[in-house]
């Protein structure tokens, strides 16, 4: 019985490992989106700006 408490101790410590890796792998997910979310809104302005700039022409 001792032995597979041990052994159970080892899945749990490899499952809370591996949803830690997750959770990194999860928010660096989420910077990148942020980031793309950023620069796709600052290149909407600038065409917006364009457009709008030409249309004085």
């Amino acid at each position: 019985m001792k032995g597979s408490a041990y052994v159970s101790e080892i899945e749990y410590d490899e499952l809370v490992k591996k949803v830690r890796q997750h959770e990194e792998a999860i928010a660096q997910l989420l910077e990148i989106i942020a980031v793309t979310n950023r620069r796709l809104s600052e290149l909407d302005k600038k065409n917006e700006e364009s457009s709008h700039a030409y249309s004085f022409s």
